[in-house]
C-alpha cells in the first residue's frame, strides 16, 4: 500500500508541477483542502471566493493566507475580475463555489438557485474565454438524484429535485454538461456527485459532525432531525484523491461530461446513530446529549450511491476506515487554531504518503 501510494503520490507531482489552477471556492471546507494539497503538489493555485466569516476555516489560518493566492469575490461580481482570471492564463478550472446547506435552501431559495445555478453561468461564461483551459471540474453533489426508491443510484440514474438545494444542484449538473456538449471542444468537463464528505475543519451549520463538535465543546443539545438516516459518509482524502486521479488521467480515458459518484462500498453506509457511536467509542467525545426535533425537509431515509465506475475507470476506492476517517476528523477540529495549518499538513502528507 506504502509503494502504491508513493508512486500516486510522484505521478501527481510530476503532473501537477507547475500547472496553474483557478479553483473557485476554495476557501470553504473541501476547498481549503483540496487548495492546500495542490499547493504541496506543486501547483501554482489562484483561488477566488468570499472569505469564511468562521474564524476556525483552513483558509482563515494565517499561514495558509500567506501561501495561497487568493482574490475575494462573490459570483455575482465575477465580470468585474474577469481579466485577471484570463490573465492568470489557467489550465484546470477546479468548480467548488455553492450554497452547501440543504437546510438552508429551505429558508433562503432565492440565494440558493442565485449561487449555485447562476453562479455555475458565470463561471462557464468566463472559462469559455480562456484560451488556455484543458480540463473543468464541476463538483455537485449525491442530492443531484430523484431518490424516489431506496435503491442504489448510479451515473445514469434520473436527476430530480424536490426542494431548493436538490434542485439547484441537480440544474447545476444538467447546466454543466450542456456547456460541455455546446462550447468545451478542446476541454473537457468532469462531474463529481459526492456523498456526505466529512473532514476536520467544517464548521457549516446543520451538518451532523460539526453539530456534534459543536455540541460537546459548548456543552449544549445536539439537535437531530432523523437518527436513521442512511449516507454515503466519505472523507475529504478520499475525494481529493479522486479528483488528483482525474486531473493526472492515470488510468482514465473518459469522454466529454464524463460524470463520477464518489461513495464508499454499499456495504459500508451507515445511519446517523452509527456515526455517533462510532465517535463516542473512538474518540475524545464519550458523551453527547441529543434531543430529536422535527424534520421540516423532505428528505429520504436511505440515500445510497455507487461508485462502481469510479473503481474501474480511475482506479479509485475509499482509503480510510469509518472508524479512522471520524478520528481524524474529530482530532483535527479539537486542536486549538494555532496548530490547525501544521495539523492538515501532517494528515496530508500521512495519506498520501510525503509530499517533499
Amino acid at each position: 500500500m506504502c509503494m502504491e501510494n508513493m508512486v500516486k503520490k510522484n505521478l501527481f507531482k510530476k503532473f501537477l508541477n507547475k500547472k496553474r489552477i483557478i479553483i473557485f471556492g476554495h476557501s470553504g471546507f473541501v476547498g481549503s483542502w483540496l487548495t492546500l494539497t495542490l499547493s504541496l503538489l506543486g501547483a501554482e493555485v489562484l483561488g477566488v471566493s468570499l472569505k469564511m466569516k468562521n474564524k476556525n476555516y483552513l483558509s482563515n489560518t494565517n499561514e495558509f493566507k500567506k501561501k495561497i493566492k487568493t482574490i475575494s469575490c462573490d459570483l455575482k461580481n465575477l465580470n468585474n475580475i474577469q481579466s485577471k482570471i484570463i490573465k492568470f492564463k489557467p489550465e484546470i478550472i477546479i468548480h467548488l463555489a455553492s450554497q452547501p446547506i440543504v437546510k438552508f435552501g429551505y429558508s433562503n431559495p432565492q440565494k440558493t438557485y442565485e449561487t449555485n445555478i447562476g453562479g455555475t453561468i458565470k463561471i462557464l461564461e468566463i472559462t469559455r474565454k480562456i484560451l488556455s483551459v484543458k480540463q473543468i471540474l464541476v463538483f455537485t453533489s449525491d442530492k443531484v438524484y430523484s431518490n424516489t426508491s431506496n435503491k442504489t443510484l448510479t451515473e445514469t440514474s434520473k436527476l430530480g429535485g424536490h426542494d431548493p438545494y436538490s434542485a439547484s444542484k441537480s440544474s447545476q449538473d444538467i447546466i454543466a454538461q450542456s456547456y460541455g456538449f455546446s462550447f468545451f471542444k478542446k476541454s473537457k468537463i468532469i462531474i463529481l456527485r459526492s456523498g456526505n464528505i466529512i473532514g476536520g475543519g467544517d464548521w457549516a451549520e446543520n451538518r451532523i459532525i460539526p453539530d456534534i463538535v459543536r455540541a460537546y465543546l459548548n456543552k449544549s443539545i445536539l439537535k437531530i432531525r432523523s437518527i436513521h438516516s442512511t449516507r454515503p459518509w466519505i472523507h475529504i482524502f478520499d475525494v481529493i484523491n479522486a479528483m488528483l486521479l482525474i486531473l493526472t488521467k492515470q488510468k482514465a480515458k473518459y469522454d466529454q461530461n464524463t460524470i463520477f459518484n464518489l461513495s464508499p462500498n454499499i456495504k459500508k453506509q451507515v445511519n446517523v446513530k452509527k456515526i455517533i457511536e462510532l465517535i463516542i467509542k473512538n474518540t475524545s467525545i464519550k458523551r453527547i446529549k441529543i434531543k430529536k426535533v422535527a424534520n421540516i425537509i423532505k428528505e429520504k431515509k436511505y440515500l445510497h450511491i455507487s461508485s462502481n465506475k469510479a473503481q474501474k475507470e480511475l482506479g479509485w476506492k475509499t482509503k480510510l476506515d469509518l472508524k479512522i476517517a471520524l478520528k481524524l476528523t474529530i482530532d483535527f477540529y479539537l486542536l486549538s487554531k494555532t496548530k490547525t495549518f501544521n495539523e492538515a499538513i501532517k494528515q496530508i502528507n500521512q495519506y498520501f504518503i510525503k509530499i517533499k
